[in-house]
């Protein structure tokens, strides 16, 4: 089916934002719309007909006035469903928005917890999640709509670091790399979180911006024994997170 009655259409609440796609438009400019890839619509209850897949197209189609092809699906088809299927187009952040958007409150509070602390999507859901910040795990769980808020402790402590630091201008504190190795250091039982916060608000220029998160590890391990002139003192924190993470793992718990 086809028609230049745009009118009859309305986007689905759950699709993620629109944004510029400059290849499809000057696709669409050049052949028009495909009818092999034609929207695909459930009936809304009012007269219209719901977009469930393909609104990036819908935007173009009706920005150049062209023809829109459509079918109608009737087999209420779940757009998480269809979007975390091997041919969905959607990403992370499309499925915690649209999650969001469906009214998910564990969602809501996680992206309000990634907002607040400046953290990437992965390291907000993991550390929500009640896991490290260098686990991939929480991401595959919102795609599957299985996301829960989990214990927030460690989650609080690793925010509260990197927020002092963001205050003194450390412009990595909020890296994936970064986060995910304050996240295995505060993990150490016997790292005294105290002095780590410490050396956080008064040391932080000896910080450097590395790139992957055991390099940020041994920046950590720096800071933390910064002046603590007595061997018994000195913490091998990367050496230590690596045994913790082992250990973690080999229970089977990976936060």
């Amino acid at each position: 089916m086809s028609t230049k009655n745009y009118d009859r259409f309305e986007m689905h609440r759950c699709n993620r934002p629109i944004h510029k796609n400059d290849p499809v438009e000057a696709s669409m400019r050049r052949v028009g719309f495909m009818p092999s890839s034609p929207l695909q619509c459930i009936k809304n209850g009012n007269g219209k007909l719901k977009i469930v897949r393909g609104h990036h197209r819908f935007s173009i189609a009706k920005k150049l006035s062209i023809p829109v092809k459509y079918m109608v699906d009737d087999s209420n088809t779940d757009i998480f469903e269809l979007e975390g299927s091997s041919t969905g187009a959607w990403n992370s952040p499309d499925f915690a928005f649209a999650r969001a958007q469906a009214g998910d409150k564990d969602i809501q509070f996680m992206l309000t917890f990634k907002e607040e602390h400046g953290f990437t999507l992965g390291s907000a859901a993991s550390l929500v999640y009640g896991q490290s910040a260098g686990s991939g795990n929480a991401l595959r769980v919102i795609k599957t709509g299985r996301f829960k808020i989990g214990d927030m402790t460690h989650a609080n402590r690793v925010a509260a670091i990197t927020d002092v630091l963001r205050d003194e201008k450390i412009e990595f504190a909020t890296s994936a790399g970064f986060v995910s190795a304050i996240s295995s250091a505060v993990r150490i039982p016997e790292l005294d979180y105290d002095i780590l916060m410490h050396k956080a608000r008064t040391r932080s220029y000896i910080l450097s911006k590395r790139s992957t998160a055991k390099e940020y590890l041994q920046e950590i391990e720096e800071l933390y024994n910064y002046a603590a002139k007595r061997k018994g003192k000195r913490l091998s924190v990367s050496y230590r997170a690596d045994e913790v993470g082992r250990d973690r793992a080999a229970i089977g718990n990976k936060a």
